[in-house]
């Protein structure tokens, strides 16, 4: 019995070795028990495989023969069964349903796209759906392996390609961004020297002002002293003749000193400069610039990073 095949005694409906196994007309062999449940899930009594129906129901009845050849084949099965415990190794299908470590699968449906193994087999009814045997499945999938591989291949490169791109735009993004701190401190810098030159060059300004403010009203003091120290001298010799007895002796000097006593111009007052004016200037251009260096914000653009 061994030249049969285990696919030629399996229920396309259970995908299990047959149970209870009973031929329909057409000659399509199932389990009793798929076909009377498929059938009663259908308006219509057909065959599961070539779709010609019957009417009414036939009686169904057990093959016994082909009962007999399933008990054989699973007893030569059993005879020639290997040792392991059928886990699944590298290469082969595993089963879908397995948790842990999984089992090799014996079938896969190709309308549900699961593999299951002997185990988890029974409990998936694949009524009506497409099925193929795992060897089956498995070197369709192997013949995909070049087509898939050379797929990889090309998404490998493009993601290569777009590593690298991104490793120079980050260099460009450390080298622009060094360039910019070193203009930046050179900006700031340069300010801060102007802003130093710019005082010094106002600090001069005021002193030098004051300087010849100073010699100017020094120079006025100095007249208002000198006569000062005329009019005291005047005075000392009126004081003197009011003294003299002598009319001869009184009438020539007091007609001397009468000319000496002429009313003395007060010393003219000249306009001089504000130096609160300056100071408000200066304070005026420490608030303009306190408002710009709040205010000041750098640009951000939006950078977009796109992968291929």
């Amino acid at each position: 019995m061994m030249w049969l095949s285990r696919e030629s005694m399996t229920c396309v409906i259970c995908l299990d070795l047959l149970k209870g196994p009973v031929t329909l007309p057409c000659g399509h062999s199932y389990c009793r028990d798929c076909v009377q449940n498929h059938w009663d899930q259908q308006v219509t009594s057909r065959c599961p495989q070539c779709r010609q129906s019957f009417s009414p129901r036939p009686i169904l009845s057990t093959n016994i023969m082909m009962a007999e050849i399933v008990e054989e084949l699973k007893r030569a099965e059993s005879a020639a069964a290997p040792v392991d415990h059928g886990y699944a190794a590298p290469g082969d299908v595993s089963c879908d349903a397995c948790t842990g470590r999984k089992l090799k699968a014996v079938r896969s449906c190709l309308q549900c796209l699961d593999s299951y193994c002997e185990i988890h087999l029974q409990p998936h009814q694949h009524k009506c759906h497409e099925t193929v045997s795992s060897a089956a499945e498995t070197a369709q999938r192997q013949a995909q392996l070049p087509a898939r591989r050379t797929l990889l291949l090309q998404c490998l490169e493009v993601k290569e390609t777009d590593l690298k791109r991104l490793q120079k735009e980050a260099q460009d993004i450390g080298r622009s961004a060094q360039r910019a701190v070193q203009c930046s401190g050179y900006s700031f810098r340069e300010t801060v020297l102007l802003l130093e030159k710019k005082c010094s060059e106002v600090e001069q300004q005021i002193l030098s002002e004051q300087e010849t403010q100073l010699r100017r009203v020094q120079k006025l003091q100095d007249q208002v002293q000198q006569d000062i120290t005329e009019l005291n001298r005047s005075i000392s010799e009126l004081d003197k003749l009011s003294l003299i007895p002598e009319h001869n002796q009184f009438i020539l000097p007091s007609s001397s000193l009468s000319t000496d006593t002429q009313q003395e111009s007060r010393p003219q007052t000249l306009p001089r400069t504000d130096f609160e004016v300056m100071t408000r200037a200066v304070s005026a251009l420490r608030d303009k610039l306190q408002l710009t260096v709040r205010e000041f914000a750098l640009p951000r653009p939006e950078v977009k990073i796109t992968s291929h």
